[in-house]
């Protein structure tokens, strides 16, 4: 007998069912349960934010990496809670720890711009690594435009290359933007404009201005 799961793997089940879980302590019950309160198709209107964040924390505190990641954001938009990045960092740390890439990709960030925490290249880059690493696009993307600017890191086409093509490979149209112009402009590959053109046209085709402009010029170049 097959079993119907949702997009995460998760069995279906009842709301009542997965309450009577989460009352008696399951963690990731509790996670489910403030998930499907918050953005499940028949969640209650208005959302009871103050009631998910209960949960979510409730699940954190047990160790759970995804409810750490989301009270971490309930914190950054003030969901249920006061805005407030230091704390929104500091769930994230815990959940970045625990192998959560959303979590290392938000921190990543956080330091880059110096979001409740001070700019530290340094933290940034091993968080921006940790989560592309396990296959995050929008790290992988961010990591090559490090190594490509020299961003925390010393500047290497080689590795920008390496990390724009994975992203880029994940169907991430500025990493396959960024990805063109380093074929075109032999950057860490050797030149290549069959395949500056491809990778430009995969972005394109994504609806990037840059990469369409981009082609429109070569187009009339080539004439």
């Amino acid at each position: 007998m097959l079993e119907n799961v949702d997009r995460f793997g998760w069995i279906m089940e009842t709301t009542k069912y997965l309450q009577r879980l989460a009352a008696a302590g399951n963690a990731d019950a509790q996670f489910r349960l403030g998930y499907r309160l918050a953005f499940g198709r028949t969640r209650p209107r208005p959302t009871d934010w103050a009631a998910i964040v209960v949960l979510w924390r409730k699940a954190a505190e047990a160790g759970h990496s995804r409810a750490q990641f989301q009270l971490g954001v309930c914190r950054q938009h003030g969901g249920g809670v006061p805005v407030d990045m230091t704390a929104a960092i500091q769930w994230w740390e815990m959940a970045a720890e625990n192998g959560n890439a959303g979590a290392q990709f938000n921190l990543a960030f956080s330091y880059r711009k110096g979001d409740g925490a001070p700019i530290d290249y340094q933290r940034m880059h091993h968080w921006l690594l940790r989560a592309a690493r396990q296959g995050d696009a929008e790290a992988q993307r961010d990591l090559g435009f490090c190594y490509h600017e020299g961003v925390g890191v010393d500047v290497d086409y080689a590795s920008a290359v390496k990390w724009y093509r994975a992203a880029a490979r994940q169907n991430d149209a500025k990493a396959q933007w960024n990805l063109g112009l380093s074929y075109l402009d032999g950057e860490g590959v050797l030149v290549s404009h069959r395949w500056g053109r491809y990778w430009l046209e995969r972005a394109a085709n994504q609806g990037h201005r840059g990469a369409k402009a981009k082609l429109r010029r070569m187009a009339l170049t080539a004439k």
